[in-house]
């Protein structure tokens, strides 16, 4: 699966709404994080990243929902994001 794939997949399922360009400056983000565990600074910067996306459309708990999000694009790249 592409990186890119999986972020439109994930801003789809929590019902969030996210622009070409916010997907392609999150896709790198994504690609380093693939094959970490929750405690790299590489998985650790992706949340932040999904958490400032999410504060910018004044969505409620942004932090709780970007840890979700980072975790269900985890499961969808668990064999490899491009």
């Amino acid at each position: 699966m592409k990186a890119h794939d999986a972020l439109r997949k994930t801003f789809l399922r929590f019902n969030i709404q996210a622009d070409p360009y916010t997907l392609l400056e999150l896709e790198n983000f994504v690609i380093v994080s693939r094959n970490k565990d929750k405690n790299s600074k590489y998985y650790q910067t992706l949340v932040s990243n999904l958490e400032l996306v999410l504060t910018r459309q004044e969505i409620d708990n942004a932090k709780d929902i970007s840890k979700k999000m980072a975790d269900y694009i985890m499961n969808l790249c668990k064999d490899g994001c491009e």
